[in-house]
């Protein structure tokens, strides 16, 4: 996989106005874990770019899946259907939900460079557009990385689906590097790992948010239907 470098400065707008309804499987002390670091990323996110003393990278990833685009959306937005493909991923803990939103943790176990694993708490939301075939997802760690994914869906035939993940990222300079190196890898095993996955049919496709554990039968969808 050869991979090209470009920068680009990516500013997320406004703020997020948090739901009322949890998810379930979350503590108390993870709900205000989420809250106080999304936080701190929105503040981070108002600080300009060039005063951020952070360096930027992006990278797009694109795959062909041999089925119907409906499924693959429901299927790869699944960010449960990534665990024991993503190489850093060890468990998601959902936060709280709309109809067209997931705000969870993300656990990571990743590996440094002297050996040792770094036990990350990623916090993270996803927006999802099923209408337009589109979701975009940004997510936070301590020290200040942060990466950004715009992933899109376009048929090409009648069972066959165009994947492509844009994907940016932003980290202090000494970070930066693990940053890309890590975050692409990861992306990159688990399109190949849904691709395989979907094109033999291991699973099953579900709208958001009926997949969250939990999930009401009735949890509605309104805004996320064809």
């Amino acid at each position: 996989m050869r991979i090209q470098m470009s920068t680009l400065a990516f500013v997320i707008a406004g703020s997020v106005a948090l739901a009322a309804a949890p998810s379930n499987a979350q503590t108390q002390a993870e709900v205000q874990l989420w809250d106080s670091t999304w936080a701190a990323y929105q503040a981070n996110q108002a600080i300009p770019l060039a005063d951020r003393g952070v360096l930027t990278a992006s990278q797009d990833l694109s795959i062909v899946i041999n089925a119907p685009i409906k499924d693959v959306f429901d299927i790869y937005s699944n960010v449960y259907n990534a665990q024991g493909l993503h190489p850093f991923l060890i468990g998601v803990t959902p936060i709280r939900h709309t109809n067209n939103r997931l705000d969870f943790i993300a656990m990571e176990d990743i590996p440094l460079g002297d050996g040792t694993i770094f036990h990350a708490i990623t916090v993270a939301q996803q927006r999802f557009n099923r209408a337009q075939r589109y979701y975009d997802a940004d997510t936070y760690d301590f020290p200040g990385i942060i990466t950004h994914q715009h992933i899109t869906f376009t048929k090409i035939g009648k069972h066959q689906t165009q994947v492509t993940e844009h994907l940016s990222f932003e980290a202090p300079p000494i970070y930066i590097g693990t940053a890309i190196q890590g975050g692409v890898y990861a992306h990159y095993l688990v399109q190949l790992g849904l691709k395989a996955k979907i094109e033999a049919g291991l699973l099953t496709p579900v709208k958001f948010p009926k997949w969250l554990p939990g999930a009401a039968a009735d949890d509605c969808d309104d805004d996320n239907d064809d």
